[in-house]
Formats: C-alpha cells, sequence, structure tokens
C-alpha cells in the first residue's frame, strides 16, 4: 500500500511543471505529431496534453492500441472492460512493473466510422488524453437536403482535483442540411471552402465511476452550436461546445467531426470541454417558531452553521444530490405557518475536463420532427 501511494506521488509529480513550465520527462514537442489524415481525424493539442496520435482496433482480441499516453504500458494495448448503454470500455494493460497510469478508453464502431477517446486516470490537473475519428468512405447525402442523425456519445471525464476519472455516456441528436448556409468562399488559398450546416444535441448523460458505480447527481445537455462543413473532404472544424446550469454557461469547449458513408449514412465526431466539475442547487427549510410556554419567538433553518456548509460541500464535491434540509424547531417550538423553501448553490472548486466522442446513422425519413 505504502509502495502504491508511493508511486502515485511521483505521478502526480511527473505530471506538473518543472522551473521552465515544461515537464522533464516528456517527449520532445517535436516528437509528437498530429496524425490526422482526411480520413482519420484526431483530437490533438500538445499544450494541452491531448497527445494521442494513433489508434488500432484489434478485432480477433477485442482489443484498442492506442499510441502516446504516457505510462499506459509498453504493449498499449487497452482490454475490454465492460459496456455501458452501448458503449463499450477498456483499460490498459497492467503488470506490477509497467502500466502504472491506469487509462481508460470508450470505443463505438458502425459500418462507416469508428471513434474513440481515451484519458489517464491517476494524474495531478486533467492529464493526458486524446480522441480520435476514422471513416472508411465519404459522400455528401443526396435528396431533400436536411438529414436527422442519431447515435451514442461516451466520454472520459477527469478533475484537476486529484484521480477522479469518470465514464459517461448519452444520446446524441444531430441534424444535417446540406443546402443552407450557402457555400462560402475564402479570401485565403490556405483556408477551405464551407458549406451547409450541421447542429445537434447530447443528452441523458449518465456518469459511473471505472468501474461501473453510478454517480447518482448527473449532468446537462450538450449543445453542439452550429458548424458548417469542407464539402470536399466532409469535415468539420471548431464547432462551439456548451452546456448550462439552469440559465448560467457551466462548460464550454470545441466539437469536430466527419460525415462518413458512401452516402453520407453516418456522422462522426469528438469534442472536448471544461467547466466546474459539480454545482448544485440545494434547497433548505426555514420556519418561524413560537414557544407558547415562554412566549419566545424565532426562526429555524436547515442550513446555518459552517458545519452545515462543510458537510453539503463534501457531498456536492462527490457527486451526490444532496436532500432538502430540514429545519429543527428548539424544544418545546410549534411553527407559526408552513415552512418557506429557499435555495444556495454550491460549486466545487475543482473544473473538470470531457473528452467526448459520438457516432450517429442517420435516422428514417418518418422520424417525427421536434416540436
Amino acid at each position: 500500500m505504502k509502495r502504491f501511494a508511493a508511486v502515485l506521488a511521483t505521478l502526480s509529480f511527473l505530471s506538473a511543471c518543472s522551473g521552465d513550465g515544461t515537464n522533464p520527462f516528456d517527449p520532445p514537442a517535436q516528437a509528437v505529431t498530429d496524425a490526422s489524415t482526411v480520413n482519420s481525424k484526431y483530437l490533438f493539442d500538445r499544450d494541452e496534453n491531448l497527445t494521442v496520435n494513433s489508434v488500432t482496433y484489434d478485432q480477433a482480441a477485442n482489443e484498442l492500441l492506442i499510441n502516446n499516453l504516457p505510462f499506459d504500458g509498453p504493449s498499449q494495448r487497452y482490454e475490454h472492460s465492460r459496456l455501458q448503454n452501448g458503449v463499450d470500455v477498456y483499460r490498459s494493460i497492467q503488470t506490477p512493473t509497467t502500466g502504472q497510469v491506469r487509462s481508460y478508453a470508450v470505443f463505438m464502431k458502425n459500418t462507416n466510422a469508428q471513434v474513440t477517446a481515451a484519458a489517464g486516470q491517476t494524474w495531478a490537473g486533467f492529464g493526458y488524453a486524446g480522441a480520435n475519428l476514422k471513416r472508411s468512405a465519404f459522400a455528401l447525402p443526396g435528396g431533400a437536403g436536411e438529414y436527422v442523425y442519431l447515435g451514442t456519445y461516451g466520454a472520459l471525464r477527469n478533475r484537476d482535483d486529484g484521480p477522479n476519472l469518470e465514464i459517461v455516456t448519452g444520446e446524441v441528436r444531430l441534424t444535417l442540411d446540406i443546402l443552407d448556409l450557402d457555400n462560402t468562399s475564402s479570401s485565403s488559398e490556405t483556408d477551405a471552402t464551407i458549406e451547409g450546416a450541421i447542429t445537434g444535441a447530447i443528452r441523458n448523460r449518465l456518469r459511473t465511476r471505472p468501474d461501473g458505480t453510478a454517480i447518482d447527481a448527473q449532468l446537462p445537455d450538450i449543445s453542439l452550436v452550429l458548424v458548417q462543413y469542407d464539402p470536399a473532404t466532409g469535415s468539420f472544424d471548431e464547432g462551439e461546445v456548451r452546456t448550462y446550469f439552469d440559465t448560467d454557461e457551466r462548460d464550454t469547449g470545441t466539437w469536430e467531426g466527419l460525415i462518413a458513408g458512401p452516402q453520407g449514412e453516418s456522422l462522426a465526431g469528438y469534442l472536448v470541454m471544461t467547466g466546474t466539475a459539480e454545482i448544485q442547487n440545494v434547497s433548505y427549510e426555514v420556519i418561524d417558531w413560537t414557544n407558547p410556554g415562554t412566549g419566545e419567538t424565532g426562526t429555524a433553518e436547515g442550513y446555518t452553521t459552517d458545519a452545515d456548509y462543510d458537510r453539503i460541500l463534501a457531498m456536492v464535491n462527490a457527486g451526490v444530490p444532496v436532500p432538502r434540509q430540514t429545519a429543527v424547531l428548539p424544544a418545546g417550538a410549534v411553527a407559526d405557518g408552513p415552512a418557506r423553501i429557499e435555495e444556495v448553490r454550491f460549486e466545487s472548486l475543482a473544473n473538470a475536463r470531457e473528452v467526448g466522442v459520438f457516432s450517429t446513422d442517420r435516422a428514417p425519413t418518418d422520424l417525427t420532427p421536434l416540436p
């Protein structure tokens, strides 16, 4: 146990910066490259530790080979761990001396594309992660012009206050319009021409610990803000991602993807976003009271003390839904009327980064339109 704790401490140190703002154990920056091609797209940002640059699915062994995540084992192989809401979850292979940072991946595959996201579990800060999209063919769909795509979302979510990785899954609905917006030719020869429109949302985000233990406090829907695509490649880039708590913005980030299939039958994409790790509005009772025996009056509240704050914040920070806090009347007191309900917002000091992928297929043409 002491040896394992020492390993974690060492890995946390390695993930932090040295005096010049770099990690001396990182590979040289020039040795880490974005391996994206027209049919294989990577979420790659060396400055943000998004470093994955090769993904291969070994169908015979049902294993993933993922390159360029530190300390995930020399074989770079990830074994199948479980299935969560239609998303296959994999984990890096460990031995007594290798694979010191257990890393996890989510994977989905259909006829036209496969998508993968991966992240390490035990790092100070968000750690190392990445995502990849692959497709077998590409053409724009022809016909009516507007299409609905339905599918599945899988992600890894890391906090910046220690090892606390989560597996997130959800449902995706996208819409593609190949007629609008009009083709926009750039004034720069190096910039792609873009046209059309893609937008959508990810709903019913459920999250678990890596072992499958459910986390009860759930996450908000993700808005995938409208983005245009390059008609020559079917690639779309730098779309905006947002989530909200009540009406306040919570997470922000970007999403990108590929149109896939010989008739544009699929849309595949990845996203990365950051925001406050945990937020809850906690309600509590406020009751006016009178003691008939003494004539004393007062007000009892379900949330008043520093101890209440510490207890509630600990629950919020752990992703545990906080029930309404009940007011306790003094001995001999009776309520002057029904309890008033007030509310206070609790936010964790930690932030979270989510790296996710989605895979969708074109829906039937008789799908019920949104209201």
